[in-house]
């Protein structure tokens, strides 16, 4: 037997064999890729609405009127607490304010709260009020308030 004829025998390699296997690599890799980015769905975003916060009485101070002025319903009921309102005096720490009292807000709502159980605002104090989806972790309204 003559090692030199073996190694130099190349009949069996085809071109064939390596582009059957190029296409099947390619079809595999289309496969998972489009199955990993087609698999997640749509990404949710948080209600668009247009919230107008306002201060009532300057002298009475911690009363702010929220009013929906066009848009999705924001939901601030508790038990499905999918929505929050943090408030800062003058860029100082958040507070979580409790509006579960306000429900389903739709179109056309206004609806008054009182702040004085939560913060203490005084007279030429600004109140920075953020309106937060829970779910999606996004802004809906961020509005400051001077008193």
């Amino acid at each position: 037997m003559d090692l030199k004829k073996i190694f130099r025998n190349d009949r069996a390699v085809s071109p064939v064999i390596g582009v059957v296997l190029m296409v099947a690599i390619t079809v595999i890799l289309a496969a998972a890729i489009g199955s990993s980015v087609f698999g997640q769905g749509p990404a949710k975003s948080a209600p668009q609405a247009n919230i107008d916060i306002k201060a009532i009485n300057a002298t009475s101070n911690g009363w702010i009127k929220f009013e929906h002025l066009g848009g999705d319903p924001i939901h601030f009921e508790s038990g499905n607490s999918t929505t929050k309102v943090m408030v800062s005096v003058n860029g100082g720490n958040s507070i979580d304010l409790n509006a579960t009292a306000i429900g389903t807000f739709d179109v056309g709502d206004i609806h008054v709260m009182n702040l004085n159980t939560n913060t203490s605002v005084k007279s030429g104090e600004s109140l920075n009020v953020k309106i937060i989806d829970v779910q999606t972790k996004q802004l809906i309204c961020d509005k400051t308030v001077r008193f």
